[in-house]
């Protein structure tokens, strides 16, 4: 275990390394920071915390918008060296280290023929996305990442290592698959259910100016509803580089066994008005699925606030409410995600059997990315104003990526009422002592 104390060249070194988010680097310190290499090191910490009454937060890789792993006091344990990657290609599972990063692991994948429903950005570990419950490529296929994991390794506030899955200490299992950082222990490794690397991926994109959105918005409701359900929508409107000015940029993406499969999927985007192709230019192209991170890759080293709603409105819908805020300061974007056909339907809370019971239909993520701290005040007024422009079609929010800070009422929105009923009570029963920083309000 190496530890690094507040005030010391080590710790400041340290954590000028943890943060992914450049307007929160300062935000809050917690007195040691403390890098674990293993599982061992994870346990000497949090005894390390115990005896010298500190409460404990936890850092993946740091691709937090809002530093929920940055607290005032307390230790901060650092899972980013635990990356180790075992993969079982002939039973399609995997043992992986809460700090491995998800580009990391789709590309070991990707040499066994298998793929894991990774998050949308290469450099985002493991430990938060799948807390948090994960909402990654091929979602329509495979629906959310957290479901594809069969059993964790987690340290307790009781510095105790546990197995956990259906079977053994279930209620742990069903808390670390949806809690986000309201989880109450250390998730130090994760086994996670593999899939077949699909063998084809093609992707349809296309770029419109801000003003042409009342053209393609009813296309684009059509399109969607007739779309297979495993095909993913994304449309961003805002600052997009493939326009001169505010755009909106479209990208659908399929998979399946064969090219025939994959375009049969893209049909209803390839039958478009004239109206529609006269506003902006198509392009169709082939990818391996492991390249597709890249796709949405943000740009490290910027100052950033962000937001999240789930919604049951349609993209067309959220792209009109989104169109006279859209145009924000610097990087600014509204970014529409829904699955096609029906997988835009919200599901009733709790049908998986987990802590995540809020979302997986379509959704909005509100985000500002720029450098100079003087323009702070503009980039956080955006991101405000562009939340309550899509707050009549919000049914809740994204516990991984929405903004706690705004208010304690945000972290009901994140979940069913009973789900965060019996989150609270089993922090209760495994973290008496309060030891484990909770959600971040």
């Amino acid at each position: 275990m190496v530890g690094f104390a507040k005030n010391s060249v080590a710790y400041e070194r340290a954590r000028e390394a943890l943060i992914w988010n450049q307007r929160l680097h300062d935000a809050r310190s917690p007195e040691r920071i403390v890098e674990a290499r293993s599982t061992r090191d994870v346990v000497e910490a949090v005894e390390f915390a115990r005896l010298n009454g500190l409460k404990v937060s936890v850092r993946g890789s740091g691709h937090d918008y809002q530093a929920s792993a940055l607290r005032d006091g307390g230790v901060l344990i650092d899972l980013g060296p635990l990356d180790g990657i075992s993969i079982d290609a002939e039973k399609r599972q995997a043992w992986v280290g809460a700090g491995a990063k998800g580009g990391a692991l789709l590309e070991a994948l990707s040499d066994h023929g298998l793929a894991f429903p990774v998050g949308h950005c290469p450099d985002v570990a493991l430990s938060g996305y799948l807390l948090g419950g994960g909402f990654g490529w091929n979602f329509g296929e495979w629906g959310p990442a957290c479901l594809s994991v069969t059993e964790i390794e987690v340290v307790t506030a009781a510095g105790e290592i546990l197995r956990a899955n259906e079977d053994s200490h279930p209620d742990v299992f069903w808390a670390a698959r949806g809690a986000g950082s309201g989880f109450f222990a250390v998730v130090t490794r994760y086994r996670l259910k593999l899939y077949p690397l699909p063998k084809c991926v093609h992707v349809l994109s296309a770029t419109f100016p801000l003003e042409r959105v009342p053209a393609i918005a009813d296309w684009l409701d059509t399109a969607t509803l007739a779309a297979d359900s495993k095909v993913e929508i994304t449309c961003i409107a805002g600052s997009v580089p493939q326009v001169s000015g505010p755009g909106v940029h479209l990208q659908v993406v399929a998979t399946g066994d064969d090219d025939a499969e994959v375009r049969n999927r893209l049909t209803p985007f390839r039958d478009r008005p004239a109206a529609v192709d006269r506003a902006g230019a198509f392009e169709e192209k082939p990818m391996g699925f492991a390249d597709l991170p890249q796709l949405s890759a943000m740009p490290s080293g910027k100052r950033m606030a962000g937001d999240y709603l789930w919604t049951d409105a349609s993209p067309g819908e959220l792209l009109r409410a989104a169109q006279p805020v859209a145009e924000g300061p610097s990087i600014a974007t509204i970014s529409i995600f829904s699955p096609g056909g029906d997988g835009c339907d919200a599901p009733d809370p709790g049908l998986f059997g987990c802590a995540l019971s809020v979302g997986c239909g379509a959704s909005a993520g509100i985000y500002a990315l720029w450098d100079d701290p003087a323009d702070d005040e503009a980039h956080l007024a955006w991101v405000s104003g562009a939340d309550a422009a899509l707050a009549p079609h919000r049914k809740g929010r994204y516990v991984g990526e929405t903004d706690l800070t705004a208010g304690p009422e945000r972290v009901e929105d994140c979940f069913a009422p009973a789900c965060l009923d019996r989150l609270r009570a089993l922090r209760e029963r495994y973290d008496p002592e309060d030891r484990f920083f909770s959600f971040l309000t």
